[in-house]
């Protein structure tokens, strides 16, 4: 995607995404399951991607193994051999993906929405997340908690579509005076323009209107996790798309705005 591209005018804001695919009971999120799932109905998929400790791109959300699947492990300190056999929870048949795998499952036919977790040494995911990304022949865009990391991606691969995600923040940084600093930088989005933020992803649970509308005005807003029809009602002219998960949403909202 150019980064000059209007994003009011693409999937981003037209194509509702499903929160680490179209996972249930039977499906683990993140799992090639829940995104054949999500590629079935037409969504768009967001999910997460971490690297192991020999380099191996992986799809994960936490950083520490036991939710997902049982293990005392925590996914950056594990070599990909050590993983790749063990299965998620819920799940028959399913693993830990790599990001080959997620490509070539999704395979162009929808969007992917791609989470960078924060990590120490930025661009030793980035760079071969991006070379292999140039090879795609796919929609995507990138976001991280990270600004830091979506400003390695306006520097180094300004083509990329790339949005800043937030959220209220109101325990992650601990007391004192630098943490509540913090907080309030990030859960007001203060380094988007630093940073090359295009769009930005924001919390449900940090709902502020007069916060929200005025970074709308200037980006797309995604709001995340949208999880009930009702709850996607009450936050109609606050965001411009959604990242849902637990119900089935319209796929296309560009004829219900929010």
């Amino acid at each position: 995607m150019n980064k000059k591209i209007n994003l009011y005018d693409t999937w981003l804001v037209n194509r509702t995404i499903a929160h680490r695919g179209l996972h249930d009971e039977r499906l683990p999120e993140n799992s090639l399951g829940a995104f054949r799932a999500a590629v079935e109905k037409g969504y768009a998929i967001e999910t997460d991607l971490q690297l192991t400790a020999d380099g191996v791109i992986v799809v994960f959300h936490d950083e520490k193994m036991k939710r997902m699947t049982g293990r005392e492990l925590v996914i950056n300190d594990c070599m990909y051999d050590e993983i790749k056999d063990i299965p998620l929870i819920g799940g028959e048949n399913e693993y830990i993906p790599t990001l080959e795998q997620l490509l070539e499952t999704v395979d162009g036919k929808v969007p992917l929405l791609i989470e960078i977790k924060t990590h120490e040494n930025i661009g030793s995911l980035e760079a071969p997340l991006t070379e292999r990304l140039r090879r795609y022949n796919g929609e995507f865009a990138v976001q991280s908690f990270n600004p830091f990391i979506v400003k390695w991606f306006r520097k180094n691969a300004p083509e990329f579509v790339r949005g800043q995600l937030a959220a209220f923040f109101d325990v992650e940084f601990g007391n004192g005076v630098r943490a509540w600093l913090q907080r309030r930088v990030l859960r007001n989005c203060m380094l988007n323009g630093i940073c090359g933020a295009q769009f930005t992803s924001y919390d449900t649970k940090g709902i502020k209107r007069k916060r929200l509308l005025r970074i709308k005005k200037k980006m797309p807003v995604l709001m995340w996790t949208v999880r009930t029809p009702e709850r996607l009602e009450s936050c109609k002219g606050y965001f411009d798309n959604i990242i849902f998960e637990d119900f089935l949403p319209p796929v296309e909202l560009s004829k219900q705005k929010l």
